[in-house]
C-alpha cells in the first residue's frame, strides 16, 4: 500500500496490521540526465514491485528520498529513518542503485533492513531476490 492510499478515517483501522514501513531512495545526486533519473526511477519502481505486490496490507511504502549527496545527504536519510522508526516497528529501506546504504542497518536506531537490488540482479536473479525478500522479513517479523 503506498501512503497517498492510506486517509486519516481509516488509518486507525489499518495501523495496527501496517507494521512495516518502505522508504524507497532513489540515490540522485543531481549529475544525472534526465534520462539517467527517469532510468533511476524506473529501477526503483521495479525493486519496490518485490515488497509492494507480495506483501500488501502488511507494509506501507512512504514517498521516495531521491537525493544523496556526501555526508550530508546521508544524514538527512538517517534522520528521516530515525523519523519513520518512531511510528512503525520496522522500517526497510530499498534501492536500485544507491551506495552506501548498508550503514543505515548499523544499529538499532536505523533501517531493519536495506536492500540495493540492481537493475541487473532484477533481470537475472529474480527467484533469488524474492526468496532472500522473503526469508528477511519473515526473519525481521518473527524475531528468529
Amino acid at each position: 500500500m503506498k501512503f497517498s492510499d492510506v486517509e486519516s478515517s481509516t488509518w486507525n483501522e489499518l495501523k495496527p496490521y501496517v507494521d512495516t514501513c518502505l522508504l524507497p531512495v532513489t540515490g540522485l545526486t543531481g549529475d544525472e540526465e534526465p534520462w539517467e533519473a527517469t532510468r533511476a526511477l524506473e529501477a526503483l519502481r521495479d525493486a519496490l514491485d518485490c515488497f509492494e505486490i507480495p506483501y500488501k496490507g502488511r507494509v506501507l511504502t512512504y514517498p521516495a528520498f531521491h537525493y544523496i549527496e556526501g555526508e550530508e545527504g546521508m544524514a538527512l536519510l538517517t534522520g528521516v529513518v530515525r523519523r519513520l522508526k518512531e511510528r512503525f516497528p520496522y522500517v526497510v529501506v530499498i534501492s536500485a542503485e544507491a551506495e552506501g546504504l548498508e550503514q543505515l542497518a548499523s544499529d538499532e536506531q536505523h533501517a531493519d533492513l536495506v536492500f540495493v537490488l540492481s537493475p541487473e540482479q532484477l533481470s537475472t536473479s529474480m527467484p533469488e531476490i524474492k526468496e532472500k525478500i522473503a526469508v528477511s522479513l519473515q526473519t525481521l517479523w518473527t524475531g528468529m
